[in-house]
């Protein structure tokens, strides 16, 4: 046979089995059925091989898929004849090898097409196992001719006039044009300075061929084959920003103190030689400034509202713009002129992206020399036309503005607090005629901001009391009167209460600073005492609440300073306050709180906001029913008596509150009206609407946004769209009435663009006209921080479905639409995304904003941390904008916890795969009555879980059940499986320079690289409790804190992922005391999915279709607040009416 020159495996085309050849200066050779003595040494090569050939076809037919699914892939197929069950820990033993085919198969792929090793699954995976690339592989040179590798096919964007116009520089390999006839993705840039780049072109391949150096014609403009470094490659794949949340909340605070936002603009340019002089005389002389009509600036003549032109001491600076509010001269004899200032678009959170022509209406005003105008602007207003809605979707009939320097058009009023664009605000009247020479809207719109914004106190009842308190009857804050008998939020902390609420965490096996066995927990030392991810000793409390006794200040004076006013309230406690603690809190309803007779007195600056207060026995409805007619609404049934600990009967006096009218009961006596019935038919409830508005879902997914925009009452969802099949049959079994198209967005928007009334199947397609609402979140794969990688060619088009989202709204037209996404969505390629979905908006004339909102704050048990550790503002071009939620700081609730969520369903075991089952109990919490419903017959579906591999449900089930266990708890040592195997102890054979050693002088390193040597493969160890892959590189991945971790009772779930795998970036998802990862049912609870919402498919199906979710009740909360806009305008047209009658 001679000597063995090369060693090839193949068959990476889907047969049943990849086979092993070898060539010698002969031939060629397959091996084929190995002899008794051989058998058990290829059993372990056929596995490897294997297993090489399934991560290969997987990749090949969708290369942006993620390590979970990898994990599940691999899972679900049948191993061959001799092959054991594939799991993570057979992936993670043969990772190195598994790479190494992988970047050898790459060595077939054309220049132009991407590398199989950047797919986000591999990425993970060599982060994960530590991988390391040495030297390539050499390939078959037959199989480069016989093989090609089959390219990703994806759908160009759709796109009307007006999106492809503002996109077409971003995204323009994804926007489909007319002609294209091949689309090929953006094209990779090798980085010049790894060892590959550095090779000499080796001057026979495709590429080297097109070289003009080797005799080509250029036109490949590709590297070398031989130049493309895998290494590089997958780091040109990482481009995301940064996605650690502390990372960002950084970064944000650095720049909130380095770049203070300011409001009016400096630096203006003031030429004094300019020739000036008054026109006329003087319309005016209060005896400080002469008031002038018009004056004349470098033979220019300047009035009372001309745009004028000014000058920056910046020459980067574009010129600034403002609008003539009035001229005087001052006693120095200076002429100046108070402008209103225009904001430049580029100087809003548009950017670079903006029209240089448009600008923005901001209050903002400055007082400025004339000296200082260069000349006159012209500034026209241009208003959305009349038949708005039917010009969607169509070339755009506006005559573009010639760009001479001193023409520019507005359409909007910007907020650059907020980042804000909003229709034009209306100019406050002048109630003073004699002022109108100098009346400056603007001005006045501030003064009127700020007076709404400071508490004001009224109704003084000439009384002082015995404490020398001068008593008054109201104060007014942001438009909501307070008085006495009012309820009232107020700061977390004003309120001493000897029970906090907060759950008494149990600590980690041994303590933060308790000594353990080291070697028998030989990874325990990774953890430090830092707040365990997942708990919630951080979140805010929620505010205090109490009822106003008086309101007084201390001083007699006429005006009243805002920080004098004080309130005396009655102290209200929560359940979770009183001597029973957070166990009463769990049982009880969260808007349930005893009376108590206890006083406190605060400042109102401690006032947070308004809320309603009840003693149940005065209720008409159920608790329940009229809980859900408004918001902030709470009841007491008992009081608290804080000195023996016991509730006991309310006194009289607070078994009114809420009665309407007299006697007790139900409220049904007659009698004369009450102060205290006055008060309690203030109570507010949701608005209501006329019509509901008729809704498309884009990227429905199984209809979490639409489920809870229906929750809120304000839509009624016509059509969906979802290419997921799975997740289209979730979304027809929740909503039979919807017409659900179970095809590509793009598709769809073309025929609708092209005047077809249906699809290829029949289903009628939406018109113009019918779609009052449009709202989906756009596949947020490529912004999300949940994807270890991201940022590959297929979450690039993914992310070129904003471009299709947009298109949507832009040819239809609707009155709202909601667009969402995660966070990583603002900071996305340096938030140009954001910015350009923004330019769009604008372009077709709709109001917007953007911000962060926490899914916590919306009554699910995820995260709800406070500011700090969570930022809600947004971070765009070292600007920070700020959130406009009304409270950030806590909430009108306490949070939801694991316990809260998931404690009544009954225990399963790992894999449990029946879908409906009786609850076997009954519901313990608030959130648990409300999250069952109103079953007839109640069945719990979909409480199944996934089948973890035995060596992993070893792991679990030595996880303890302590607060903040992962896999640092686990213990070295031998264990028998499930299958009836036995573990092995991880062996520690290296000095760890950075770690040094354990207590008892035993060495911490599992790998040479520990020592700051070079990886050895011979020191791979497989089939270890610990595993191995997890100390060969905690040091440099933050000791993979939360793999393998619990959630905790009294914590919250983290963000809800698509496949909940204990080895993946968002590890902690086991359950709290079973060897289990969490169920179907159990996710879906965590993102606020009512027990009766079904989902379809298998159990991977199914948590993707929750982990790609919106939670509903945050769904509900955005639908309420367009409730209210919808209320607004229908009671101003109802107004408007009567008006025209009357």
């Amino acid at each position: 046979m001679g000597p063995i020159n090369e060693w090839w495996v193949s068959g990476f085309d889907g047969g049943e089995k990849a086979l092993i050849g070898f060539s010698t200066p002969y031939g060629e050779y397959y091996l084929m059925e190995p002899s008794e003595a051989y058998a058990p040494i290829m059993e372990a090569v056929n596995e490897k091989i294997f297993v090489s050939k399934l991560v290969i076809e997987f990749i090949l037919e969708d290369n942006a898929l993620t390590y979970e699914d990898l994990l599940n892939r691999l899972q679900t197929t049948v191993p061959l004849k001799g092959i054991g069950s594939l799991t993570e820990d057979v992936l993670l033993r043969h990772a190195q090898f598994v790479c190494d085919r992988v970047l050898s198969f790459d060595g077939c792929a054309d220049a132009s097409e991407d590398l199989l090793i950047t797919a986000p699954c591999m990425r993970s995976l060599v982060k994960l196992a530590g991988v390391t690339f040495g030297k390539r592989v050499a390939m078959r040179r037959q199989d480069r001719k016989d093989f090609k590798v089959r390219k990703t096919k994806w759908s160009c964007a759709t796109t009307t006039p007006l999106v492809k116009d503002v996109f077409e520089t971003f995204f323009p390999e994804q926007i489909d044009k007319d002609g294209d006839k091949e689309n090929q993705g953006p094209r990779r840039r090798r980085c010049g300075v790894c060892e590959a780049c550095q090779l000499p072109d080796c001057g026979t391949c495709v590429s080297c061929r097109s070289m003009l150096k080797f005799g080509g014609l250029g036109r490949s403009k590709q590297c070398c084959v031989q130049r493309r470094c895998p290494n590089m490659a997958i780091q040109e794949a990482d481009e995301s920003d940064p996605e650690d949340e502390e990372e960002y909340r950084m970064l944000s605070e650095k720049v909130a103190r380095e770049n203070a936002v300011s409001s009016s603009h400096k630096g203006i340019r003031v030429l004094e030689k300019r020739d000036i002089q008054w026109v006329g005389k003087a319309v005016k002389d209060d005896g400080r400034r002469k008031y002038y009509a018009a004056a004349i600036v470098n033979n220019e003549e300047i009035r009372k509202n001309d745009c004028i032109v000014v000058e920056p001491i910046d020459p980067k600076k574009p010129l600034f713009v403002a609008r003539v509010i009035y001229m005087y001269e001052d006693r120095m004899g200076l002429k100046r002129v108070h402008g209103h200032w225009f904001s430049r678009g580029s100087d809003t959170v548009l950017g670079e992206t903006s029209d240089p022509l448009e600008l923005f209406a901001v209050d903002e005003c400055e007082d400025m020399l004339l000296s200082a105008i260069m000349k006159k602007a012209v500034v026209t207003y241009r208003p959305i036309p009349s038949n708005w809605a039917e010009l969607g979707g169509v070339e755009s009939s506006v005559e573009p503005i010639e760009d001479d320097g001193k023409t520019f058009f507005y359409q909007k009023q910007y907020d650059w607090i907020h980042g804000r664009f909003e229709n034009l605000y209306p100019d406050p009247p002048c109630l003073r005629e004699d002022l109108k020479y100098k009346f400056c809207p603007s001005c006045e719109r501030l003064y009127l901001q700020q007076k709404f914004d400071r508490p004001i106190i009224d109704e003084k009842l000439g009384i002082v009391n015995e404490n020398r308190e001068v008593l008054f009857g109201l104060v007014r804050l942001k438009g909501e009167e307070y008085r006495v008998g009012s309820c009232v939020f107020l700061s977390p902390g004003v309120f001493r209460f000897k029970n906090t609420g907060k759950p008494s965490t149990v600590a980690t096996k041994g303590g933060a600073d308790e000594k353990v066995d080291e070697d028998m927990y030989p990874e325990f030392y990774r953890k430090s005492k830092d707040n365990t991810k997942g708990s919630n000793l951080e979140t805010p409390s929620p505010f205090c609440i109490g009822r106003i006794k008086t309101i007084f200040t201390k001083t007699n004076d006429e005006l009243v300073a805002s920080r004098d006013i004080c309130i005396r309230v009655t102290k209200f406690y929560r359940p979770e306050n009183t001597h029973r603690g957070p166990s009463l809190g769990q049982q009880v309803d969260l808007n349930m709180l005893y009376w108590s007779d206890e006083e406190c007195v605060v400042n109102f600056s401690e006032v947070a906001g308004r809320c309603n207060v009840v003693y149940s026995e005065n209720l008409d409805l159920s608790v329940a029913e009229w809980s859900s007619r408004g918001p902030h609404r709470f009841y007491f049934t008992q009081a608290y008596d804080r000195e023996n600990q016991t509730f006991v009967e309310p006194p009289i006096h607070a078994t009114s509150i809420g009665m309407q009218g007299k006697g007790k009961g139900k409220g049904k006596g007659k009698g004369k009206k009450s102060a205290v019935e006055t008060e309690a038919k203030k109570i507010e409830d949701w608005p209501q609407v006329k019509k509901k508005l008729k809704s498309l879902d884009v990227f429905a997914g199984c209809g979490g946004l639409s489920e809870g925009l229906h929750q809120a009452g304000v839509v009624e969802c016509g059509w969906a769209i979802e290419n997921e099949e799975s997740a289209a049959h979730a979304f027809r079994l929740n909503n039979p009435n919807c017409t659900v198209f179970g095809e590509d967005c793009n598709g769809l928007l073309k025929l609708a663009m092209n005047g077809e009334v249906t699809n290829d199947k029949g289903q009628a397609l939406p018109r113009k006209g019918e779609v009052e609402l449009i709202c989906g979140g756009p596949p947020c794969q490529g912004f999300s921080g949940m994807n270890r990688f991201n940022s590959r060619q297929y979450s690039l088009f993914k992310n070129s479905l904003i471009v299709s989202y947009l298109s949507y709204c832009d040819f239809y037209r609707p009155k709202f639409f909601i667009l969402e996404n995660v966070r990583n969505f603002v900071s996305f390629k340096r938030s140009m995304v954001l910015k350009l979905t923004l330019r769009c908006l604008l372009k077709m004339g709709y109001q917007c904003t953007f911000g962060v909102l926490q899914a916590g704050n919306y009554g699910v048990p995820q995260t709800r941390r406070s500011p700090k550790a969570c930022q809600l503002s947004v971070l765009v071009d070292d600007r920070k904008f700020l959130t406009n939620s009304r409270w950030v700081m806590s909430a009108p609730l306490r949070t939801i916890t694991v316990r809260d969520a998931i404690s009544d369903l009954p225990e399963i075991r790992n894999g449990h795969k029946k879908e409906e089952m009786a609850y076997g109990g009954e519901p313990m919490s608030h959130f648990q009555r409300t999250i069952r419903g109103n079953q007839y017959q109640p069945i719990l579906r979909d409480h199944i879980c996934k089948d973890m591999a035995p060596i992993m449900e070893a792991r679990i089930a030595n996880i303890p059940t302590a607060s903040g266990s992962d896999w640092r708890d686990l213990p070295n040592i031998v264990v028998r499986l499930s299958d009836g195997t036995y573990t092995k102890k991880l062996q520690y054979l290296y000095n760890d320079k950075k770690n040094g050693k354990s207590s008892s002088g035993a060495l911490r390193g599992v790998c040479a690289c520990a020592s700051e040597k070079s990886c050895d493969p011979m020191d791979r160890q497989y089939n270890t409790l610990i595993p191995w892959c997890l100390p060969h590189t905690g040091n440099r991945n933050n000791h993979w804190a939360g793999l393998y971790g619990r959630l905790e009772w009294d914590g919250y779930f983290s963000t809800t992922v698509t496949n909940p795998e204990p080895m993946a970036k968002q590890g902690r998802v086991l359950h709290p005391e079973q060897t289990r990862v969490v169920s179907v049912r159990e996710c879906a609870r965590s993102q606020g999915f009512p027990d009766t919402y079904r989902f379809f498919g298998n159990v991977i199906d199914k948590h993707r279709q929750i982990g790609n979710a919106v939670p509903p009740p945050m769904g509900t909360a955005i639908g309420l607040e367009i409730k209210k806009c919808i209320a607004q305008v229908e009671n101003r047209a109802q107004e408007d009416t009567d008006m025209e009658v009357a």
